[in-house]
C-alpha cells in the first residue's frame, strides 16, 4: 500500500475580486513507503501549495488525498492534526527555529505533545536525535550561536525527533553554501534510510533533485515525471609536454669538460 497518494488534485484560491486563481491543476502522485521523490520547480510554480496538501496543511480544492489508506477529506480537523503531527516532519529552507530556546528544547517541542513513554523520555529522546545528527555537543547551544549547517542540523533533529514515516524537505539547502548542503543531504538521506521513512523534497536545484528515486517537475502548476540526466563533468584540458631546453655545448676553443679536469 502506498503511504501517500493524490489523483487529480486541483487546488485554487478565490481572490478579493471573486475572481478564482488556480494554482494546481490535476495533480497525480503516489509515494510509497521508503521511497525517495523529488520535485523540482521554479517560484511561483504552486511548490508550496502542493507542499501544503502533501503535509496535510490544506485541502485539495478537487481530487482525491489519501494518507497510508485514509481518505484524508473525510477526517475531522483534529484528526488531520494527529495524524499529521503523528507522522509528518518538516525541513524548510529557513530553519524556523525559536531563537530563545537552545538545540536541545527546539528539538524538544514536538515530543511536547507526545504521550505516555514518549513524552516523559523527551530530554533523552532529543539528545539521542542531536547527537545522531552530529550536535550532540551543542545541547545547549542558542541557535544565534549556530552555523548556518548546524541551525539546519538542528531542523532535521526536530523533524525526526517523532520518527515521522513522511519527511517534506522544502529547498533544504536553500540557505547553506554548496559543500555544506552536501553534507547536510546526505546526513538526512542516511537518517531517513535508517527509518525507512519517504522523502519528498521540493527544490529547484538539480544536483539536490538527484539524490532522489524518482522525480518530477512542477510547473505553472502540472506535474510530470521526468528522467533527470547527470551533467557531466568536463574532463581537465592535457597540456602539452613543456619543452625541453637545449643542451649547451661549450663555446668554440673552451676546454671540453673531462674526468680528469672536472
Amino acid at each position: 500500500m502506498s503511504l501517500l497518494h493524490l489523483e487529480r488534485v486541483t487546488r485554487a484560491v478565490r481572490l478579493p475580486d471573486d475572481t478564482v486563481l488556480p494554482i494546481l491543476h490535476d495533480v497525480s502522485l503516489t509515494v510509497n513507503p521508503g521511497e525517495r521523490v523529488s520535485i523540482v520547480g521554479r517560484s511561483g510554480s504552486g511548490k508550496s501549495t502542493l507542499l501544503n496538501i502533501l503535509g496535510l496543511l490544506d485541502n485539495p480544492t478537487t481530487g482525491i488525498l489519501h494518507f497510508d489508506g485514509a481518505d484524508v477529506s473525510r477526517l475531522s480537523q483534529r484528526r488531520r492534526d494527529r495524524l499529521r503531527g503523528d507522522n509528518v516532519g518538516f525541513v524548510f529552507q529557513q530553519f524556523n527555529l525559536l531563537e530563545g530556546r537552545t538545540a536541545l528544547e527546539n528539538v524538544l517541542m514536538p515530543l511536547m505533545y507526545s504521550h505516555g513513554t514518549e513524552f516523559w523520555r523527551r530530554t533523552r529522546i532529543a539528545s539521542e536525535m542531536l547527537e545522531r545528527v552530529g550536535l550532540g555537543h551543542r545541547l545547549a547551544s542558542l541557535p544565534g550561536s549556530l552555523s548556518g549547517g548546524e541551525q539546519q542540523r538542528v531542523a532535521i533533529a526536530r523533524a525526526l525527533v517523532r520518527r515521522p514515516r513522511l519527511i517534506l524537505a522544502d529547498e533544504p539547502t536553500g540557505a547553506l553554501d554548496l559543500e555544506t548542503g552536501n553534507s547536510v543531504m546526505a546526513l538526512m538521506d542516511e537518517i531517513v534510510r535508517e527509518d525507512g521513512a519517504s522523502l519528498v523534497t521540493i527544490t529547484h536545484d538539480a544536483a539536490i533533485a538527484e539524490r532522489s528515486d524518482r522525480h518530477f517537475r512542477l510547473d505553472y502548476g502540472v506535474l510530470r515525471s521526468e528522467t533527470l540526466v547527470p551533467v557531466p563533468v568536463p574532463a581537465a584540458p592535457v597540456l602539452p609536454d613543456p619543452p625541453t631546453a637545449p643542451a649547451l655545448s661549450a663555446a668554440p676553443g673552451a676546454p671540453q669538460a673531462t674526468e680528469e679536469n672536472a
